[in-house]
């Protein structure tokens, strides 16, 4: 079974207890409301489908269905959790060898999918995400955010980060191209 880091579900949450409107309730199942109705403690662990229903019930009704708001909040979560109890494992001006240890840090959040991270040029590297899940874009745009934010705090200057077609030869569900100064 996937799951899922309190970390990254418990903003999800609060977000979704505090809405009184009961806007949110129709993303959730039981099991859903069961894992909600706890504290989130965030060095536990929870489903998967429960954080990617959260996650799917702010992206409709908070962003609107809007990923570059997604890749945004992907940015703040980054900065934010990096910056915080994470900021040991980020060396300045080492930004190739982060994304080169991505993986690892993302496994701190969520215990499935990889990733295969390829140098093109010198600060340019197309990064490939395999077995999070194909069809659930959000994830994957708050993970460019994350990246992003994550990248300048290691010293990358004038990122830009360009997603990539899908390639029919490829098995990869999703890639982007990293460039920085």
């Amino acid at each position: 079974m996937k799951r899922a880091k309190g970390t990254v579900l418990v903003d999800f949450v609060k977000t979704i207890k505090a809405d009184k409107s009961g806007a949110f309730a129709r993303y959730l199942k039981e099991e859903d409301k069961q894992v909600l109705s706890q504290k989130i403690m965030p060095s536990g662990w929870y489903p998967y489908e429960t954080f990617k229903r959260c996650f799917t019930a702010a992206f409709e009704i908070m962003a609107k269905r809007d990923l570059e708001m997604v890749k945004q909040w992907g940015r703040m979560y980054g900065s934010s959790i990096m910056g915080g109890i994470y900021k040991s494992l980020l060396k300045p001006g080492e930004p190739l060898e982060y994304l080169k240890k991505y993986q690892t840090y993302v496994k701190n959040f969520l215990d499935f999918g990889r990733m295969e991270v390829k140098e093109e040029a010198p600060n340019q590297v197309v990064l490939k995400l395999f077995d999070f899940d194909p069809d659930f874009q959000p994830l994957h745009y708050i993970m460019y955010g994350w990246l992003e934010s994550t990248l300048e705090m290691v010293g990358a200057k004038n990122i830009k980060v360009e997603v990539l077609p899908k390639n029919p030869q490829d098995k990869a569900e999703a890639a982007i191209r990293i460039r920085w100064d």
